[in-house]
Formats: C-alpha cells, structure tokens, sequence
C-alpha cells in the first residue's frame, strides 16, 4: 500500500509567499503545469489566501481549532473535519480559531475531471478506482489493504489502495 508520509514531504511557499505547503500528490508540477493537485498547508497567523483563477478549491481543517475564512466579504467558521468550497479567484482570508491549524486543500483547474473531498470514519469500506488518495485528520487512523494493516499519523496519505478504515477519520478524494 503506498503512503506518503506527512513528515517526509518538503515545504514549498504559498503562491502569494505567506504562507507553506506540502504536497501530497498532483498530475503535474508546480507552479501551473496541473490540473488537479492534493495538499496540506500549515496556517500559523491570520492570512490572505492566494488567488489562484480556474481553480475550484476544498478546504478541510484537518488538525488544530479551525478557522473563519472570509470568502468575498462573507465570514464561514470551519470546525475541525469540515470541508468549505471555494473558487481560487476568489477574495479569502483566513483567521485563525485559538492558534495554528494545519489544512487539507484539493484543487481543480476548470475543465479538467471532477474530484472532491469527503469525510469518513472507521469501518468504512474505500475502493481504489473510486479515490485518489485517503489521508488521516484529526488524530491518526489505521487502514488494512489487504491482510496488511497501516497506522497513519496526522496528514499521512494513501494513495490509490483497495483499503478498509479500521479506526480514525480520514478525508478520501475521489
């Protein structure tokens, strides 16, 4: 089963320079040549997102106390393991909820095959085909493929595995 361990992914500067990502998986390179990409970013101070045009966004708390994200001058708090849409040309800041959180983003240019972001939790059943990548939030999480059993941390990724969620919650792209 192949995980992409959260501990071993460099960081890489926002497109704006404010802030830092890790890339989980992507189709291409960055900074453009993408069409859908899988990341988390660690926010640490009250910020403006990059504006990023083409580009549907999902936004997931993944750890910490959230966030309110004012998106075009309309305020939406986003608990830990809620999933707030957007688009990448629109005006977001961020304002963090007692301290620093770490995110999970999904990003879609226009026109390119449609993934999304969902939530779930132990006993659910995930099929490789149908996801793209399965990734431990809020605490870690353990998955069996197979016979074989994988403890994730926080931010640990599967990618594309027949796979079982035996405890945790984890947000799946499919």
């Amino acid at each position: 089963m192949p995980v992409n361990r959260a501990a071993d992914r460099a960081p890489q500067p926002w497109k704006n320079g404010l802030g830092v990502q890790y890339e989980i998986t992507c189709d291409g390179s960055l900074p453009d040549d993408w069409t859908w990409r899988l990341s988390t970013a660690d926010i640490t101070q009250d910020v403006p997102f990059s504006i990023i045009p083409g580009v549907n966004r999902e936004f997931c708390v993944a750890d910490g106390n959230g966030v309110v994200l004012n998106i075009n001058g309309v305020d939406h708090r986003c608990e830990p393991g809620s999933i707030t849409k957007f688009r990448g040309d629109d005006k977001v800041h961020a304002t963090l909820i007692n301290g620093p959180m770490r995110a999970l983003n999904l990003m879609v240019r226009d026109g390119a095959a449609e993934r999304h972001m969902e939530i779930a939790s132990g006993g659910k059943h995930v099929e490789a085909g149908l996801s793209v990548a399965c990734v431990a939030i809020l605490g870690p999480a353990q998955v069996v493929a197979v016979s074989l059993n994988e403890d994730l941390s926080v931010l640990d990724a599967v990618l594309e595995a027949n796979l079982v969620i035996n405890a945790g919650v984890v947000a799946i792209i499919r």
